[in-house]
């Protein structure tokens, strides 16, 4: 009888053995599945990163437009700054889309250099609109400088409908 229950505990041990080698083992692949996965994912090309930068700049640039002028903050003193950045970084646009930047690490389409005139049509109008917008601002004009915004949010629609894919 004692016997038995010998034998019953050896396969009874061998088994958690077995079962916590196979856990070990388990864990030890899921971690390298998911460093391999993470190292794919950063792997952003640094053209595409400094053109995602560009673009969050342009976003941050005009939502401080936005709230200055929306008397959400009180720093009308800031809406030359914020203007001069914005009109810069639309100066620097048509710029930050070299050939072979699309693919799987950016939501710019591949229509960006399939159909370049529109695309540099699109960019220009966003450039004009941040120009109109700096002019505005230099008049002091509010209203001028309200519809100058609204401007430059129509030609960001007007490029992203049709050259940026959707947020996943």
């Amino acid at each position: 009888m004692s016997g038995h229950i010998v034998r019953r505990g050896i396969v009874i041990s061998n088994v958690l053995k077995f079962f916590t080698i196979s856990c070990i083992l388990g864990v030890s692949n899921l971690m390298v599945v998911t460093q391999l996965m993470a190292q794919e994912e950063e792997e952003v090309p640094p053209a595409v990163e400094y053109r995602q930068s560009v673009m969050s700049a342009i976003a941050n640039s005009r939502a401080m437009l936005s709230a200055v002028i929306d008397d959400e903050v009180p720093y009308r003193n800031h809406l030359l700054a914020h203007a001069v950045s914005l009109n810069r970084l639309a100066v620097i646009t048509g710029d930050i889309f070299p050939a072979g930047s699309g693919g799987d690490n950016t939501r710019a389409r591949d229509e960006i250099w399939e159909d370049e005139e529109d695309f540099k049509t699109a960019v220009t109008a966003f450039q004009n609109a941040s120009s109109e917008l700096l002019e505005s601002v230099y008049t002091g004009d509010l209203n001028a400088i309200q519809d100058a915004i609204g401007s430059i949010g129509r030609t960001c629609g007007g490029c992203h409908r049709p050259f940026r894919k959707p947020a996943n």
